[in-house]
């Protein structure tokens, strides 16, 4: 597709949902010969993914950021692209000066977040200029984008993806998780980043209570973050020797397989594509009834939506799921099912559609 060329922009230092988002796009859409550039911090995790693809690298330092665009413009017109694709908020400033400086680039923005922009009037301008299309990764994120004066009309709702064939394809069985399943024959899985936005202290006070319906139940939590150590002192504090912080793990699908139950207690969500992996690994999910969680969870059908900051809650719904081996079939298959709409084989050629679009070439 000669027509459409991309720059990608990315500004996170560290390797998380969103990064993974970006380097899954990168790459499938690069499997389409569609060209392609990609700008992010070396520490981000994602040049390290895309070997085979020019890569800018951008500073670590904000300022730094905004005061060096050649080397992006550069890129754009070396490479001829049409598109930046910003895929975070200050992508979306760094987008929005490209365009300025470059009048016929297009500007697509990608929002995953579904809590207000900061910053009533700065939020307002950015949001309501420049941009040519929004992409929002659930309904609940264009809900957020429309409040925050963004015409409908510029909005696309396209979900993050997964690579359905290879979680499907997946070997189940990492030795360690292994282990631990022996150990607990009620084995529930949580995932993310450990920031104050995931509330993972909220998952440990509901496995408390699972753990005292359900003794031979226990936590796995995968992740790494700045709540780490707060997280560690709780579980050391009420002596939860059943609840495991096992740091960062890749690939997730082989330790998902190994649990019966995801357990995600966050305040807020765009989507989350660990709960998105979770229900194609045949899990049932508890999850919190907030931003775009409803999209994979479908309450009662695959799992139960919760609301948020409520450990007994959270118990309550995971023992009742736990208890009943058939309840727990049924929703695992539930999900399953549920799942396959996240494939990022549907999700690309809704991404190539819309930069169609924006060019105006469709």
């Amino acid at each position: 597709m000669p027509d459409i060329g991309v720059l990608h922009i990315d500004t996170g230092c560290a390797f998380r949902g969103g990064q993974r988002q970006v380097a899954l796009l990168a790459d499938r859409l690069h499997r389409r010969g569609i060209p392609q550039v990609v700008a992010c911090p070396p520490e981000g995790g994602i040049a390290a993914r895309l070997a085979d693809m020019p890569i800018v690298e951008l500073s670590r330092h904000s300022l730094i950021r905004k005061l060096h665009l050649r080397p992006l413009r550069d890129a754009i017109l070396k490479h001829r692209l049409a598109i930046v694709h910003a895929h975070d908020s200050e992508a979306h400033t760094l987008g929005m000066l490209l365009k300025i400086a470059i009048p016929p680039l297009k500007l697509v923005v990608t929002r995953r977040v579904a809590f207000p922009p900061r910053g009533l009037f700065g939020a307002r301008f950015k949001y309501r200029h420049h941009v040519d299309r929004f992409i929002a990764i659930s309904p609940a994120v264009a809900d957020v984008l429309s409040m925050a004066g963004v015409d409908r009309d510029r909005i696309a709702i396209i979900p993050s993806g997964i690579d359905l064939q290879a979680v499907e394809s997946a070997p189940g069985g990492d030795p360690e998780i292994l282990a631990l399943a022996a150990r607990y024959k009620h084995l529930v899985v949580s995932a993310g980043a450990l920031t104050t936005e995931k509330d993972f202290g909220t998952a440990i006070r509901a496995m408390e209570l699972v753990h005292a319906e359900i003794p031979d139940a226990g936590l796995i939590i995968l992740g790494e973050g700045p709540e780490r150590n707060g997280l560690a002192a709780l579980i050391a504090e009420r002596r939860l020797d059943y609840v495991h912080l096992l740091g960062h793990r890749e690939p997730v699908a082989p330790i998902f397989k190994s649990g019966h139950l995801f357990l995600l207690t966050s305040r807020w969500e765009g989507l989350n594509t660990s709960a998105i992996e979770a229900a194609a690994c045949g899990l049932p999910l508890v999850v919190s009834d907030t931003g775009g969680l409803p999209e994979v969870v479908a309450n009662g059908a695959n799992g139960v939506l919760c609301p948020t900051g409520n450990p007994a809650g959270y118990a309550a719904a995971a023992v009742d799921i736990l208890k009943q081996t058939d309840k727990r079939n049924r929703m695992g298959a539930n999900s399953i099912a549920r799942a396959r709409r996240f494939d990022i084989e549907k999700v690309i050629p809704e991404t190539v559609d819309l930069y169609k679009r924006v060019l105006g070439t469709r």
